[in-house]
Parts: C-alpha cells; sequence; structure tokens
C-alpha cells in the first residue's frame, strides 16, 4: 500500500459514451466522493501496468452507492474500459478523522491477531461487511481460514502502529 494514501474504490465499467466509469466507493458514508478530484491509479497485478497518478474530472452519483467518475484523458467507452478493475487511492488526508474504535479495511489488513494469552492466531487478510459488523478473515498460522466477528465482545484491543490485535476467544470461535 502506498504509504499515506486510502484505497477509495474500484473502477467498475465503462458508462456512457463519453469516458465515465462505474465507480464502487469503499469509503465511509460521510466522504463525498464528488470531492475527489485526483489519486493513484492501480492496476491488478495481472495487468502489468504501473501505478499512475490520474486527475478525475467530474463524478456524480448513481442509483446504488455506486457513482460515475469521468478520468481525465478518458474520452471514450475503449478508452475507459483500460481502467475497469483498477483502484483508486487516495491522499489519507481527504477522509474524515475516524472516531475512537473506527478503522479503515486497510488499516485492519496485514495486523497479526493473537488471544488474550499471547498464543498468535495469525494475519487478518481481508475484512467483509455485514451489515450488522464486519469480519475479518485471518489466514491462521496452519494454514486454515479463520472467520472474526468485529465486535465488542470479541475485539479486545486493536494496535494499528504495531500492526497488532487482541481477541478473546469465544468458545466456538476457532472451531
Amino acid at each position: 500500500m502506498p504509504k499515506g494514501k486510502v484505497a477509495c474504490g474500484k473502477f467498475l465499467k465503462p458508462f456512457g459514451v463519453r469516458g465515465e466509469l462505474k465507480f464502487e466507493p469503499y469509503l465511509p458514508d460521510d466522504l463525498d466522493t464528488a470531492s475527489i478530484t485526483s489519486g493513484m491509479l492501480h492496476y491488478r497485478p495481472e495487468k502489468g501496468r504501473a501505478a499512475r497518478e490520474v486527475l478525475i474530472l467530474s463524478a456524480r452519483p448513481l442509483s446504488s452507492g455506486l457513482w460515475a467518475l469521468h478520468p481525465d484523458g478518458c474520452e471514450s467507452p475503449e478508452e475507459a474500459a483500460e481502467y475497469t478493475n483498477a483502484e483508486l487511492w487516495v491522499d489519507r488526508v481527504k477522509f474524515p478523522p475516524l472516531e475512537e474504535g473506527q478503522y479503515l479495511s486497510q488499516d485492519i489488513i496485514g495486523c497479526r491477531v493473537s488471544d488474550a494469552r499471547g498464543n498468535d492466531l495469525g494475519q487478518v487478510r481481508a475484512v467483509f461487511s455485514t451489515g450488522a459488523n464486519d469480519i475479518w478473515e485471518l489466514a491462521g498460522k496452519d494454514g486454515r481460514e479463520i472467520l472474526i466477528p468485529a465486535i465488542k465482545d470479541v475485539v479486545v484491543s486493536v494496535d494499528v502502529e504495531n500492526r497488532a490485535i487482541t481477541i478473546n476467544v469465544l468458545e466456538g470461535l476457532l472451531d
């Protein structure tokens, strides 16, 4: 992850005939996607392209939480298709301050997780939102997948600076 940058969303597919794309934001609800005027474009590794700066000429809301973004220099559906599945990373300072106990997914991914006794359980490799709470997917030390609900009864502490999370292992959680 680029230092000081946050993945704010992913370009989906071309939208219309003027070079716009559908954009799926990963953002907190209180960040106005229209305020994003530039960022770093990061392609998936299989695309084989280097990250590059991109200017956003316009952004407008669509239905279902999606947006239409128009990158500079993108004037046709064919040019827009080159952005498909690329992520847009913006400066972290564009995000509103988070409340105590709130974290961006990228703050959690990569953290080591241990139980209250100090036993290493694995590393967070993905974060999923269920609506009620997030679920942290761990790559366990033994190679198995462990799903941890990010709820007060389970999460004891999160130290993003030291990349460490401590949890209470409730009965059946690791079964």
